[in-house]
This record gives C-alpha cells, structure tokens and sequence, in this order.
C-alpha cells in the first residue's frame, strides 16, 4: 500500500463537525487538557473545526490548546494539506503532531478523546494488493473467526470495522469517549458486522453509548450508505437500551435501541420509553427442513430460466415466451409482487428448473431424455458457462452448467409460507402451493411438507409483533426488509 492511496475517503462537512464537538462537549473538556486524536484525519477537517470554533466563541489562537490536538492519515497529499490549512488558516505548525502511516502500522499511543471518520469501503472492494496485506488483521483483532470466513463469508465487512478496533485498543485512553462519523451497517445490519458488535478487542471491552442516525439528511455527498455519528466509551460496557436519536425532518427524535433476540443481533430502534417490540414473543418451533429461504437466483440468467409468457401445447409440452418448447415437468410459476394481493392466484411469469424433485439438478443423461429441455439449454450453453460468482463456477466447472442458486428439496416442498422481502414496508405472509416458485431475494419462504403445519406457520408469521420487530431496525424500503436471516432469528429449531 502506498501513501497516495485514498481508500473509502469521506470528508467531514464543517457544520457537522461543530455538531459533533458541540453535542458532546468536546470543545470544552479539549480547553481543559484532553488530548484529541482522529486517526484517520483526511484533510484535518475534524480537527479544524476545533480552531474554527474557538476562534467563533472569542477565542484567540494563541489560547486555545493547539499543541492537544493529533492526527494520523494514510494519503500523502491529504496529509500535506492538513498541514498546509493549519498554516495557512491558523498560521500553526502541527506538523510534529500528525503522521502519515497506514493506522494498521502505526505505532500505539494513548489518546483522551478519539474524534475521526474512518473509511468507508468493504474488504470485498479494497485493492486486491491491500486485501492480501491486512486480512490477517481482521483476525486478529477479533473481527472473524478465521481468514476463511472472511474471503467466502464475510467478505462485506467494512474496513471502518477494522479501524475503530485498532483504535479503541492502541489509541483511547482507559475510560477514553470516541465520537465517529461511521456507516450504520456496522449497527445495524445483519452479516459481516455481527462479530463487531461484541464491543471487544483483544480481552478490551467498550460500550455503545449512543447513535445520532442523520437518516434522509444528506450529510456526505454522493454516499448511499446509511450513516450517522456514534459514541463508544473504552473500558465499559453497553446500558441497553441505548439512546438513538434519528434525524426526521430536519429535527432529531429521540428513540431507543438495543438488541432483540441476541446479544449481538443488529440494533432495534423503538419509541423512547416504550416497551421493545416482541416482548413476551415465543418462537415459532419448525423441523430444520423448514427453514427460511431465498428464492431461485440465475446468476445473470433471468433471460434463459425466466419467461413472460407461456402457452400449454398438450399434457407434456408448453411455448414459452411465444418461441421455445419445453417439458411442461420443468415450467413453474414464478410469483411476482401482484400475486400477494390476489385471492386467486394468477401466474404472470415462470421460471425452468431442470431439476428433479429431490431438489438435485439433472444430470446429463437424464437432460438427454427429454430432447427439447436437452436442445433449449444447449442453445444457451455459452451463455450459462460464462456465468461468473464462486458459488455457480463450483457448478460450472463440475459440468453442471444449467445449475441455478437457491435450489433444493425445499423448492418442492407441497406448500410455502411466503413474503415479500425486499423494498417493503409491511409483512404480509402468504401461504401457496408448493408449484409456485420465489424469486431471487425479492421473495422468501418457510418450506413445509403438511397442509396443518403450514397453516400454523402461516398463522404465526401473522402475528403483528413480527412487523413491529422488523420496522423497529428501520430498513423498511430496502433490500433488507424481511430477509431469511431476520426471520430465521424467531423460530428455534427442532433437535
């Protein structure tokens, strides 16, 4: 890594910076004598806006505690102009107080106050070079259980994750506050992030103090990502619930937040001296078989399995989209959002599974029995073999090209208790026959072999404290709304 890479690179707006040092009273314990550190100081925006605020409050330069404030930043020409604003704007010399290293190579040294916004990229988007260098490091500072998990399994997690734990551990002082500008999926997501939220390093505990959510307010330009302002404190550990407060129309409102089913789980996000949602909850006891799934995924092949139209020709052939024959054993109906508010079910799009119903794709010679499956996929063998992704390649290079992801024995079960969990912001299950097939993550489903099991399913994914618990981690609307593993949370499985 080289020090003219910017990696995940975010800058402070100044209003927002004085926000920060306002609301926690920084500018006041900094006067006092607290040191202040922002280790990945950009172009010094967090710590200028200390200068600008004292200045604005009657301050001289000469008296404010310039000497307390520290940086760190990995980008030569930002770390030069942190400098150079310093000079220019305050006509200060700090170049003895900042450095310009990688925060994984630094050198320890303790810190009052940790004030910084650290980057904002995934391990999955890194260089491939930077990727190699610090994945151990993930590991080490307690992040993953392995590098294995991190390659194939938690490639999402954010370098920020990283940062906040080398700096918790190697730069705050014992009982030390930090405030961090810092995406909201290290919070509030399920996945990669889990680990994280133990709120521990290397045998070093720290609290979650608060959440200040900046919500539809956009404070960084161009960033899509959820993001807000949070407060740890080193050497203590999390009150639950925590105060969140979230930004609604331009003013702050202040909730509640903590963590519903298990310690680590995301945050859930509730009105201020309210009960939490699923109090009193059971969970819904279901056979391993049933549980929650994704849809069919293609891997880019929508065009090849999915079809707008179909025709029956006879018992046992159909034309889809106006053109191909196919083995009717092998077309689906595939579920759109408009089924979930029919009563009677109309199919507007199928899917091709070239699948027995044991869940297991066909093999060849079995492909070679049913000559127009056999011919349709050999007309689209390019296109399927160039399929790109670890998971469907596995497929690919075994010699199983007409494979998909998403299917199983649980695609054939005789009946599914099925939602919409992408883009929504209600829960409404629904149960259907098990022909109908679910798409991709737009869709999930409980798979069961009874009528009566499925019926209480049904019943139990009703119950309007489900809702609740979804709305109460504010994704509503995305793509995380009502995902498997959000709903695999509220059932306990059968030994």
């Amino acid at each position: 890594m080289t020090n003219e890479e910017k990696i995940g690179v975010v800058f402070t707006p100044k209003e927002w910076a004085q926000f920060a040092i306002e609301r926690f009273g920084i500018f006041e314990r900094w006067i006092h004598g607290a040191t202040i550190f922002d280790p990945t100081m950009g172009s010094g925006d967090l710590l200028l806006a200390l200068l600008d605020l004292g200045v604005e409050r009657g301050y001289s330069i000469e008296s404010l505690p310039a000497n307390k404030l520290f940086g760190n930043e990995l980008s030569e020409s930002n770390y030069k102009d942190a400098i150079n604003r310093f000079q220019t704007e305050f006509n200060l010399d700090l170049g003895a107080n900042f450095t310009n290293q990688d925060l994984l190579q630094l050198s320890s040294q303790k810190f009052d106050i940790i004030l910084g916004n650290p980057p904002w990229v995934n391990f999955n988007d890194l260089p491939e070079l930077y990727k190699h260098e610090i994945k151990d490091r993930f590991h080490e500072f307690d992040l993953i259980g392995n590098n294995k998990s991190l390659l194939l399994g938690g490639s999402r997690i954010d370098l920020a994750a990283l940062i906040i734990q080398r700096s918790m551990k190697d730069f705050l002082s014992e009982g030390g506050d930090a405030y961090l500008f810092m995406p909201l999926s290290l919070l509030l997501n399920d996945g990669a992030h889990t680990t994280f939220r133990n709120f521990q390093v290397m045998g070093i505990q720290y609290s979650l103090v608060s959440v200040h959510d900046f919500g539809e307010e956009k404070i960084f330009k161009n960033v899509a990502t959820r993001y807000g302002l949070v407060h740890f404190q080193r050497d203590d550990t999390t009150n639950y619930p925590i105060e969140y407060f979230r930004m609604e129309n331009k003013q702050w409102q202040k909730y509640q937040a903590k963590p519903l089913l298990n310690a680590n789980d995301p945050l859930s996000i509730y009105k201020f001296g309210k009960p939490a949602p699923l109090d009193g909850f059971k969970p819904i006891v279901l056979p391993k078989k049933s549980a929650p799934r994704q849809g069919i995924n293609t891997c880019g092949a929508n065009s090849i399995f999915f079809f707008d139209e179909f025709e029956s020709i006879n018992s046992q052939s159909c034309i889809v989209n106006g053109q191909d024959e196919l083995p009717k054993e092998f077309v689906h109906p595939l579920l759109v959002s408009s089924n979930f508010s029919e009563t009677t079910m109309s199919p507007q799009k199928w899917v091709l599974l070239p699948y027995s119903n044991s869940g297991k794709p066909l093999l060849e010679d079995e492909i070679a029995k049913h000559p127009l499956l056999q011919n349709y996929l050999l007309k689209h063998k390019t296109k399927l073999r160039a399929r790109k992704g670890t998971m469907i390649r596995s497929w690919i290079e075994r010699g199983i090209w007409w494979s998909l992801l998403g299917v199983g024995p649980y695609n054939f079960a005789p009946y599914k208790v099925v939602w919409e969990a992408y883009g929504k912001k209600t829960f409404r299950p629904k149960l259907v026959l098990g022909h109908w097939q679910v798409n991709q993550s737009l869709q999930c489903y409980v798979p069961t072999d009874l009528k009566k099991e499925a019926t209480l399913i049904h019943k139990a994914l009703r119950d309007p404290g489900i809702e609740e618990y979804l709305l109460s981690m504010k994704m509503e609307g995305t793509m995380n709304w009502a995902q498997p593993g959000k709903i695999k949370k509220l059932i306990q499985f059968e030994e």
